[in-house]
């Protein structure tokens, strides 16, 4: 009986010492496993942070390149740049119509070129073969008779006739207002060199000059 209670009691102690290591090793893998998790969820955290800023850095760097235009314009020397000015479709009996307006005063005066318009108020044929160029210059308004015509023609006596034929009418048939009957009686028809020119307004002796200068120094 005393041998069975010793190998019964020694039984249970042997149980027991098992089960106290058994619980101690459970015990430290729970806490040996546990810091290993939070780290690997602090170093992923930490990952996905550094990821988010890379891809935003990358991001916002595309931006400011998408931002910057390709050719940006030095202006640095822009003072120094000559300014070019366009005489694309400009008449090039112009230069002479200036020199006349040079001299004096003059109102508005407008280009007229409806081939219509020429032909019906001006008694001009802007399809004549022997007109190289032909400019006319009119104030728009009806109480200022005021014109500027110009032919640069390979027969100038004829593009002469043609100009003393437009004076005619302004005399006998555009003057309605007495000063435009004056400046028509005062109006000029002439030639110098290749052009032939007439001239209503109120100071043409001296755009004519102006004409005339003007054609023998070009």
């Amino acid at each position: 009986m005393k041998f069975r209670k010793i190998i019964t009691a020694a039984a249970v102690l042997t149980a027991c010492a098992l089960i106290l290591t058994a619980c101690g090793k459970e015990s430290t893998e729970e806490t040996t496993s546990a810091p290993d998790t939070e780290t690997e969820a602090t170093t992923a955290e930490t990952t996905a942070e550094v990821t988010n800023e890379d891809t935003t850095e990358a991001t916002t760097s595309d931006e400011a390149l998408e931002d910057v235009p390709e050719d940006i314009p030095n202006n640095d020397n822009a003072e120094d740049e000559p300014v070019d000015i366009p005489t694309e479709g400009q008449n090039p009996l112009q230069p002479i119509a200036d020199a006349a307006l040079a001299v004096g005063e003059w109102p508005s005066l407008w280009e007229v070129t409806d081939p219509q318009l020429i032909s019906d108020f001006f008694l001009l044929d802007t399809a004549n073969e022997n007109y190289q160029n032909l400019l006319i210059l009119q104030c728009p308004m009806s109480a200022n008779m005021t014109e500027i015509i110009l032919i640069q023609a390979n027969d100038v006596s004829a593009a002469k006739a043609d100009l003393e034929a437009r004076q005619k009418k302004a005399q006998e048939q555009d003057a309605f207002y007495p000063s435009d009957v004056d400046r028509a009686a005062a109006s000029v028809v002439g030639t110098e060199g290749d052009y032939a020119y007439f001239l209503v307004g109120d100071n043409t002796p001296e755009a004519e000059t102006a004409i005339v200068d003007y054609i023998k120094n070009m």
